[in-house]
């Protein structure tokens, strides 16, 4: 089980926010957070791996930071919001990773209905 807060931020353009993720009943090693904008698929912001840095999708490696205060807790901050940044953010953790599986994750579409 997955924790985080807060559910809902208001902000102002050009300050920060800071949204915590926290492993309740697990200590995986990898940490994800992802974003979803318009009810568009997820898109990975960043993987944390126990033991590493945070690394980074290309789209975000400005403007938004991963840190920890212990094992099983992972925070994201938007260093500088802005109105495109209102969107969904979903933490997520997995045991196990493979470098062949771990990018087929970086953008899930959404489901598109089925044809008849």
């Amino acid at each position: 089980l997955i924790s985080q807060w807060p559910q809902n931020v208001l902000s102002h353009p050009s300050s920060s926010v800071e949204m915590h993720c926290y492993q309740n009943d697990t200590d995986f090693i990898n940490m994800y957070w992802y974003i979803q904008m318009n009810n568009q698929g997820l898109v990975l912001i960043t993987m944390y791996v126990k033991g590493n840095n945070p690394t980074y999708e290309e789209d975000f490696k400005s403007g938004y930071k991963v840190s920890s205060s212990e094992t099983k807790k992972r925070s994201l901050t938007v260093e500088i919001v802005k109105p495109e940044d209102s969107a969904l953010y979903l933490c997520a953790a997995s045991e196990h990773s493979d470098t062949g599986v771990k990018y087929q994750h970086r953008r899930l579409l959404p489901a598109s209905k089925p044809s008849v």
